[in-house]
């Protein structure tokens, strides 16, 4: 995560500061818990507030069945910004950029492992990476093609094609490692 980039702890495309500002939960993609991310919901802080008018969960759950089965909508993922090196741009120290993209990578693995109904991860990774499509278990195989639990290219549907994306980028600053609980530890920061 750059310096430029603003803190997304729950990943849905809605910067922390825009979450506390709005009300909703900045560690939640979906605060009201309505089946729809803050981002795409129309009254994110209300579940009983009906969306009907704008294609609702009810339309959605008619043309695709219960919005319980399908996969989250997720925010495509831009790149992060470049950092600036104009003397007038004020930047972030290393040891809070490191805490920064560890709090990103903990709370994608809690969002991952919550969406796909898991108490706990089958074979986490014990050798330290930076890769997030191999990520917190790449080796576990789900639905009948899809590849392992992980945070970038993701295949949530199990159908062997990628596409989910729980934190930004394909690879973080610093190399990490995680349990059969999805507690992750930062081996390395990236900036030693």
């Amino acid at each position: 995560m750059s310096c430029a980039e603003p803190l997304d702890s729950d990943g849905d495309g809605w910067s922390n500061a825009h979450e506390m500002t709005s009300g909703t939960d900045p560690y939640n993609v979906d605060s009201d818990d309505d089946g729809y991310w803050d981002p795409h919901d129309a009254n994110p802080l209300d579940a009983k507030i009906p969306l009907e008018e704008e294609g609702g969960k009810a339309a959605r759950e008619t043309e695709t069945g219960p919005a319980s089965e399908q996969a989250p909508e997720i925010v495509p993922a831009t790149a992060p910004a470049e950092p600036s090196t104009s003397p007038a741009t004020s930047t972030v120290s290393p040891t809070l950029s490191a805490a920064n993209e560890l709090q990103e990578v903990q709370v994608a693995v809690r969002v991952m492992m919550r969406t796909n109904k898991l108490s706990q991860l089958p074979n986490p990774v014990k050798v330290p990476t930076c890769d997030m499509h191999r990520f917190p278990d790449d080796t576990t195989r789900h639905g009948q093609a899809g590849g392992g639990y992980v945070l970038f290219l993701h295949d949530f549907d199990g159908n062997g094609k990628p596409d989910t994306n729980y934190v930004h980028s394909h690879t973080t600053n610093g190399t990490y490692i995680c349990d059969k609980y999805g507690n992750i530890t930062q081996v390395s920061t990236g900036y030693e």
